[in-house]
């Protein structure tokens, strides 16, 4: 027995752990999904207020990351289960969560301002456009770890669950190793507008962004095994995959790979040199997926595309006249 969970004695669900919920907040929000709902909505928009009207950028991933805690903290605590899983699902996403908000305040303090809201931060509809999507962004890739939380059926722990831990301590791995080599490499001076090729950066162009990706594709395994009540028949956590779908969204095609490569790569064309590096790196590197860069640089292109996410939106003419690129805003 852990917390108020209790061993089925149906001998068809042998080592099945059931986790009445303890805490109601709103009528009929069994799996605290509407509260969430609502604490998400009400975050954002006061972080919004202070954001828009003292025009700063303190608040905004601080917000975002903040708010995947307290909704997965806050099913977790109603419910007063504490299964393996449960605990399991908490403490990754906290601590990842935890980390990201520590590790993003920290950059935009040292550089004062966030250079991705540099064209929307005076502009309210825009501006309160992106906190909106921040909403959805940040109540969808908790699903899974708020179904966990909440969901009062816990099958023993299995392969899936293994399987997700690994993935998500893999992605995780990834995200860091890569964020502080990255600050480590940009805070030397002699590195400016260099390649960087060395380390993770050799085997992935983005492994922070993969490393989001896989974790969320670990948080989703890890809530298979809840997705579908085996008593009732609901099926209503499959929605999890919302998760990783929506992150792979964003980091593919909206404010992650776009926003690092494309017209944004020009600042490595200057120069001949670091020109013929770059070109040379992005031809053995995934931009993506970590993979050595032996094997990777040997695929055929449509391999790279299907497999590797190597899209044609990632490019441009590398004879193109230069153009001025923010100094702030991409991300390799």
């Amino acid at each position: 027995m852990d917390g108020n969970c209790f061993l089925s004695p149906d001998p068809l669900y042998k080592g099945y752990r059931i986790c009445p919920n303890q805490v109601q907040i709103l009528p009929g929000d069994d799996n605290y999904l509407g509260i969430t709902a609502i604490i998400t909505v009400g975050m954002n928009l006061l972080s919004f207020f202070f954001a828009y009207n003292f025009q700063f950028d303190f608040l905004t991933d601080l917000t975002g990351s903040s708010n995947f805690i307290v909704n997965a903290l806050l099913p977790f605590l109603a419910n007063k289960g504490y299964c393996d899983r449960q605990i399991m699902a908490v403490v990754l996403l906290c601590f990842s969560k935890a980390y990201l908000a520590i590790y993003l305040f920290k950059r935009v303090l040292k550089r004062g301002h966030d250079a991705r809201f540099d064209e929307m931060r005076s502009k309210f509809g825009a501006f309160l456009g992106f906190w909106i999507f921040q909403m959805i962004w940040a109540w969808c890739c908790t699903f899974p770890v708020m179904w966990v939380g909440s969901s009062s059926v816990q099958p023993p722990l299995g392969a899936t669950d293994w399987a997700g831990l690994a993935l998500f301590l893999y992605g995780l791995i990834c995200e860091v190793w890569g964020d502080l080599s990255k600050d480590a490499f940009r805070d030397d001076k002699q590195n400016r507008n260099q390649v960087l090729c060395t380390g993770i950066w050799s085997w992935s162009r983005h492994p922070n962004f993969f490393g989001e990706i896989a974790m969320m594709w670990g948080l989703l395994l890890i809530a298979v095994a809840t997705a579908q009540n085996p008593f009732t028949g609901s099926t209503t956590g499959w929605a999890s995959l919302l998760a990783p779908l929506f992150t792979m969204l964003i980091m593919l095609f909206l404010s992650g790979m776009p926003t690092a490569e494309g017209t944004n790569q020009s600042r490595y064309l200057r120069d001949p040199v670091v020109k013929e590096k770059y070109l040379k790196y992005r031809e053995t590197t995934s931009p993506l997926i970590p993979m050595p860069p032996q094997l990777y640089g040997a695929l055929p292109h449509i391999v790279k595309r299907v497999m590797f996410f190597e899209f044609d939106m990632y490019a441009m003419d590398w004879n193109a006249p230069l153009i001025d690129v923010p100094k702030a805003s991409p991300q390799q």
